[in-house]
């Protein structure tokens, strides 16, 4: 695939002021106030044909009248063609977002770049190309909802490598074939796929593995702890998005109604089990260090507890956690030792669906996710989930 996947046009108005600091915008409408201080051009459109997926690291050239920048950042799946484009300096992920965690805002931009968009007669040209990726690669992990899903139809199509789950996702990965602006597949299953995504990690390449029956398990047994990739967890909850992070089987207790001063003694009396928490992201260095304290080190992975904020968790040991973000955070606390054979257990149901009705999730959702756990039917799952929301359906 040619490496310029879209390019966009858009026009200068007397009201840009490029002054924000954490965004830039090109916006749809043709008029804007001084307030947008983020936009650089109006009346934005997507030049030449179909658009190819937006998704992995990517360089925006951003030109007018000969003055040209580059932008480089991380591309964003939700984002769909004809709409505003904004690009974020921070990591929450929008549907009018095209892209996150650039390297320049508004306000850094050259001023005599911002000068010139001063003028309705300018015309901006944005080159949106692909970027090179982590040294390790990127794993993104999706759970598939029924039916289409424009989204992972946009992630079938940015990924180098796709692995399915299980039998339900790689029926529901037949119907994006199509959707593949490469013009190339890639296994799906076995053996050969699990080489290949092998191989496309360690060329820095993009793996998207995908499950539809039940959430995504711990990470597969295909990546090389010492040399991990970048991970993305799309479609999940927190509460699970931390799960799916980790490479570590274990039993999962989910204590996201425990207050974070409990956590330290839940970790302690439930020694085999990963113990999933919420806390202020203040709390967490306090919790953790206290949890380290009778067993020593261990692995942790954490999540923002917001859902854009949750599709990049972070895995690692423990000493090595360097959270800088703000408000409440999910974490799951590994075991030290996994037995080996260890098999995921059932977490708490009480708690893990009041912890998804909390995040505004459907029950048929909710359903799916409890019968991921052992010992459930979808079935017994979906009437359990209707009784504790007084058969409410959504």
């Amino acid at each position: 695939m040619d490496d310029g996947i879209l390019r966009l046009r858009s026009h200068g108005h007397a009201a840009v002021r490029g002054t924000h600091g954490k965004t830039l915008e090109f916006a749809v409408e043709p008029d804007i106030t001084a307030r947008a201080t983020c936009v650089l051009g109006v009346a934005t459109t997507v030049h030449g044909g179909p658009v190819p997926p937006v998704a992995g690291p990517l360089r925006l050239t951003i030109t007018a009248r000969g003055i040209g920048v580059t932008v480089h950042a991380l591309g964003n799946s939700l984002w769909r063609p004809g709409t505003t484009a904004v690009v974020r300096r921070s990591t929450e992920r929008l549907p009018n977002t095209l892209a996150t965690d650039a390297d320049m805002a508004a306000a850094d931009l050259p001023r005599e770049l911002v000068h010139a968009l001063t003028d309705p007669d300018t015309a901006v040209d944005v080159l949106v190309e692909r970027a090179p990726g982590p040294e390790n690669g990127t794993l993104v992990r999706y759970w598939a909802a029924p039916g289409h899903d424009r989204r992972l139809a946009v992630e079938c199509a940015a990924a180098d490598v796709i692995l399915a789950e299980d039998r339900e996702a790689r029926a529901a990965l037949a119907g994006y074939d199509a959707l593949d602006a490469s013009g190339a597949r890639s296994p799906r299953s076995g053996r050969d796929a699990e080489a290949a995504a092998r191989e496309a990690l360690a060329e820095g390449g993009r793996v998207l593995t995908v499950a539809a029956a039940a959430a995504p398990g711990p990470l597969p047994q295909l990546l090389d702890r010492t040399a991990r990739p970048v991970v993305e967890v799309l479609n999940l909850p927190p509460e699970l998005a931390v799960s799916a992070v980790s490479p570590v089987r274990a039993r999962r207790l989910l204590a996201t109604e425990a207050p974070p001063r409990e956590v330290p003694r839940l970790v302690a009396t439930q020694p085999g089990a990963a113990v999933t928490f919420r806390c202020a992201a203040e709390e967490l260095p306090r919790v953790l260090a206290e949890v380290d304290r009778p067993a020593g080190s261990r692995t942790v992975s954490v999540a923002e507890a917001s859902l854009p904020g949750a599709e990049r968790p972070w895995w690692g040991p423990a000493t090595e956690l360097n959270w800088d973000g703000r408000g409440e955070v999910v974490c799951q606390v590994d075991p030290v030792e996994t037995p080996a054979g260890a098999a995921v257990a059932a977490v708490d149901p009480a708690g893990l669906v009041a912890a998804l009705l909390d995040q505004s999730l459907s029950t048929r959702t909710i359903a799916m996710a409890l019968a991921a756990q052992p010992g459930w039917s979808r079935r017994t799952a979906y009437d359990f989930v209707l009784k504790a929301t007084g058969g409410r359906k959504n």
